[in-house]
């Protein structure tokens, strides 16, 4: 990034501290001047926080102070939101940023998945999240519900088609993100996609398709875990 570089020259120490990005657990996400991961609000709607009182209290909003807006004034598709209060939040494309009271250190990711309504704010191309159940902490797709991994599969390809395809849906790309090229596209924490026969694209994780299950009915169901001893859920 040229601004970076820039930066460096004027402000040493402020650039080798801080960097917009952090390799974690599960991919690429978006970091703070300090290097404390970044999140979205599920419960927000387009530069507005739902995030008030005791609620930023856990999350703190993601202000625009000098700092943070050194590290984000001049990088693509980050902007600033008017809070309840008066007080500017950084936000990516729209969505407002936080962080979680308990990360502690670059890297955490602990607030990842609470209550299935605090996604990651990733820096790559992968629309899968973490959900987390209170005992553990589970792949997801965009609405939450648990992905499994299918024993059979192999090389990265899907064998399961016809009826099998109607009880595990494969986790299929949306449009919007296949529309931006798939040459194009970013992927990180061992996310991947492999064409089906039909043509559409499915996630995958470590090489490994992902699938939905027809019989789970609520985000964070996983009742497919362990159906015949091939179906498995992806636990982080």
């Amino acid at each position: 990034m040229k601004y970076w570089t820039l930066l460096a020259l004027l402000f040493p120490a402020l650039a080798s501290a801080a960097a917009i990005t952090q390799d974690t657990d599960i991919g690429d996400v978006y970091v703070d001047a300090k290097g404390r991961t970044l999140y979205t609000f599920a419960k927000d709607v387009p530069n507005v926080s739902n995030c008030n009182d005791g609620c930023a209290a856990k999350w703190p909003p993601l202000l625009a102070d000098q700092a943070n807006n050194a590290l984000f004034a001049k990088e693509e598709g980050f902007s600033t939101i008017r809070r309840a209060d008066g007080s500017k939040q950084w936000a990516k494309d729209g969505q407002p940023l936080y962080r979680w009271i308990k990360d502690k250190k670059r890297g955490d990711i602990s607030g990842a998945g609470i209550k299935g309504v605090w996604p990651l704010a990733r820096a790559d191309d992968v629309s899968l999240k973490l959900y987390n159940t209170g005992k553990t902490r589970i792949l997801v797709d965009e609405n939450n519900f648990t992905l499994y991994t299918f024993d059979k599969d192999m090389d990265g390809k899907s064998v399961c088609y016809g009826d099998c395809a109607v009880k595990w849906p494969p986790a299929l790309v949306s449009s919007t993100i296949t529309s931006q090229g798939i040459d194009s596209l970013s992927f990180t924490g061992g996310f991947g996609i492999t064409e089906r026969k039909d043509g559409t694209y499915q996630w995958m994780h470590n090489n490994q398709p992902l699938y939905l299950w027809f019989k789970d009915k609520m985000p964070g169901d996983t009742i497919g875990d362990g159906v015949k001893n091939v179906w498995h859920i992806v636990q982080q």
